[in-house]
């Protein structure tokens, strides 16, 4: 902490935060009725086409739970969802060209830089699925939500999709930093990262618990705005690493309310603030080789950018990749990219936004293409390219069913930078257990010194 003389718990500070935190006082709605009543008529819930494309190969939404295996144990994400289905279309550098429509850039470099690399596509399965209570508040949300302080925050928003039927690309991005990934969730995952020369690293371990107050059903009255916390984020391994522990606090609010991570490093036995875990500050998670705004394919404030809303198209994303997960990582992760015959690609539409970096502001990423899957709002594709208009970075996201929560679990995600030839793997796990949040101060500096002390 900044001074401990004067430390306070940081659910008091989160309190102290909450200067804009009026939070039903929008007095102007953000969707006309008409279009508030479209969602579950012919848009989804949470504001995609409902209907199936014209060709047929994009089916329509059912609002129906995948069916997961009697036995699996709970929390378990190591299955294979639709395992009797076989490609029906494998792309690779040799018919790229008659596909590339469908492929973000980063994708076909991928397909143009690796002869064994290829595109595996399936049927389609629109698996994402949430419980009716948070349809409940989108459809609520539809008509209250709205950006504030120039996009950096959004009011009036609890419990679902804050803008499901998105006027621009600030509304969209909003959507996928709030999108559904449960109440409360615990989780052991795997950083890794694959330099140039096909090493792969194990560059933390990560013994996660997770609170989302933004989703706790009939939660609002006690909402303060922080809609994400991570505690005790807790690193296992490798051994150099073991004892290392994080708090991370996520606000609706980036200009008003408190923002940070806090680390507890055993060697010096004491917390202390981490100085700017977002932007194109290296990631250390992953040993710098990506940056903290792109994992999960964006991440931390979108104030430096411009974004554009460009619209819905059809392309291949990774979804029910469960079998990448039951493979296991030293199966399935190759020395340049993740081995095709575990990946399943489907077809979906996405939303395109584009992010132009803001005159003035600086950051390593001058502008960044960004895919939202319709049925998710998560991010699933991205193209980066630098100060010079080089395409220089990209990212993958891999979907997969969590029977439990039930919805779709964004991760593990992908940075590839193409300049050094190297890879890294956020999160890799094949659990994730939703549970009952915690009390807030299980969420705070002081409590890491507890649990993450050797």
């Amino acid at each position: 902490m900044r001074n401990n003389k004067h430390k306070k718990p940081l659910y008091v500070l989160v309190a102290a935060g909450m200067l804009h935190s009026v939070f039903f006082n929008i007095s102007h709605a953000a969707a006309s009725a008409e279009d508030v009543q479209s969602l579950g008529t012919t848009l989804t819930p949470i504001g995609a086409i409902k209907a199936g494309n014209a060709a047929g190969t994009i089916p329509a939404w059912t609002g129906n739970k995948a069916q997961c295996p009697a036995n699996l144990p709970a929390g378990s994400l190591a299955w294979e969802p639709f395992a009797d289905e076989k490609p029906v279309l494998s792309i690779t550098a040799q018919n790229l060209a008659e596909h590339k429509d469908k492929l973000s850039l980063s994708v076909q470099t991928l397909l143009q830089s690796n002869p064994d690399y290829r595109v595996d596509v399936y049927p389609t399965h629109r698996t994402a699925v949430q419980p009716d209570w948070v349809y409940q508040y989108t459809k609520a949300n539809a008509s209250r939500a709205t950006l504030a302080e120039d996009g950096k925050a959004v009011k009036g928003a609890y419990g679902g999709t804050p803008f499901p039927i998105p006027k621009s690309g600030s509304e969209a991005m909003w959507n996928h930093f709030l999108a559904w990934k449960g109440s409360a969730t615990d989780a052991v995952s795997d950083l890794f990262v694959i330099d140039s020369n096909g090493k792969r690293s194990l560059s933390a371990r990560i013994d996660a618990s997770r609170v989302y107050p933004y989703y706790v059903q009939d939660g609002e009255s006690k909402f303060d705005g922080i809609h994400w916390m991570l505690s005790r984020a807790q690193i296992k391994a490798p051994a150099r690493r073991v004892g290392e522990a994080t708090v991370g606090v996520f606000p609706m609010d980036y200009q008003n309310q408190l923002f940070g991570s806090w680390q507890y490093m055993p060697g010096q036995r004491r917390v202390r603030k981490l100085p700017n875990v977002q932007f194109d500050t290296p990631n250390f998670f992953v040993s710098g080789v990506a940056n903290f705004d792109e994992a999960y394919g964006f991440f931390g404030s979108p104030e430096q950018y411009d974004w554009k809303l460009v619209g819905r198209k059809e392309m291949y994303i990774p979804y029910n990749t469960n079998k990448l997960l039951k493979a296991g990582p030293d199966a399935a992760i190759g020395a340049n990219f993740v081995k095709p015959e575990f990946v399943r690609w489907e077809l979906h539409r996405v939303w395109q936004v584009e992010g132009k970096l803001k005159s003035g502001v600086r950051n390593s990423v001058a502008s960044r293409t960004l895919y939202l899957d319709e049925d998710t709002w998560n991010v699933v594709l991205t193209d980066l390219w630098d100060t010079q208009n080089k395409h220089w970075r990209g990212g993958i996201v891999y979907s997969n069913i969590s029977c439990d929560l039930p919805g779709i679990v964004p991760l593990p995600f992908e940075n590839i930078d193409f300049q050094q030839k190297a890879f890294v793997l956020g999160e890799w796990g094949d659990q994730y257990n939703p549970r009952e949040p915690r009390a807030r101060s299980f969420y705070s500096p002081e409590a890491l010194v507890q649990g993450a002390q050797r």
